[in-house]
């Protein structure tokens, strides 16, 4: 059986505030109704990522598995050894994994 929302709610709101429920529902991908109806209800929608946001986290995911490997190469035992140029790949490697760790812990924070 479904239920049917027969019940209307109205509430005022400045021109302002009526533009930013708008703008914040819809990068949550949904209505404004939806978007109130969850908050009101105790609820947290959450922004849903671009395209292009979500390539982006995929190029990142791609790029931690290559410094990964890297890692792993430098890392082994029979490298013990770093060159200064190899100590600056290194370098590069922790500062992108700390970024992307930041950001990770970031979108899940967020959730």
């Amino acid at each position: 059986m479904e239920l049917r929302r027969n019940e209307k709610i109205t509430f005022r709101c400045t021109e302002l505030e009526k533009d930013a429920l708008a703008e914040q529902a819809a990068r949550c991908s949904l209505s404004v109704s939806e978007y109130c109806r969850s908050l009101s209800l105790g609820g947290r929608p959450r922004e849903r990522y671009t395209e292009e946001e979500r390539q982006l986290l995929r190029d990142i995911a791609q790029l931690k598995g290559t410094l990964q490997r890297l890692n792993n190469y430098f890392g082994g035992r029979q490298y013990r050894h770093i060159t200064a140029h190899d100590r600056i790949i290194y370098d590069i490697y922790e500062e992108v994994v700390e970024v992307y760790i930041l950001e990770v812990e970031g979108h899940y924070n967020d959730k």
